[in-house]
């Protein structure tokens, strides 16, 4: 079961997706803050997926060092790379956005069957489900601070 310092350190990831729903909101919508601060929350998004995706590679390391499953090794680089895409200059924020709330469903659906089957612990299915819903909310909430 997670601690209290868990729940704390883990909560404490959504103060940069806050402070930055502030200012998007707190700033005019075709102003430099308001445009930096949603490419940061942007930022965050992807770096938080890829952050998932290289948990779940050590899992997978620690699961069977001497021989990881391919496919899992795979799946455990997919974050990254669709955190990649979703920051290329070319994709537009609002495109960007769907494609991290798709992405981080898909983690947690991913982390929810493997907390079930024991390859990660049960205690973090309840960790990523609060986690995942309130960054969607917060990623929900920046959608309508986007033009």
């Amino acid at each position: 079961m997670p601690t209290r310092t868990l729940w704390l350190i883990s909560g404490s990831g959504l103060v940069p997706f806050l402070v930055c729903l502030a200012i998007a909101y707190g700033t005019p919508e075709l102003s430099a803050l308001h445009d930096a601060a949603v490419r940061t929350f942007l930022v965050y998004a992807a770096l938080t997926l890829s952050f998932l995706g290289g948990a779940r590679w050590g899992a997978e390391l620690t699961r069977a060092p001497d021989a990881p499953q391919l496919s899992r090794m795979v799946a455990a680089a997919l974050p990254s790379i669709v955190g990649l895409a979703a920051l290329l200059p070319q994709t537009p924020p609002r495109v960007a956005l769907g494609l991290l709330i798709l992405s981080g469903g898909v983690q947690l659906a991913w982390d929810l069957a493997a907390s079930r089957t024991g390859l990660l612990p049960a205690w973090n299915a309840r960790v990523r489900t609060a986690m995942t819903i309130a960054g969607t909310v917060c990623s929900l909430a920046l959608w309508g601070a986007i033009p």
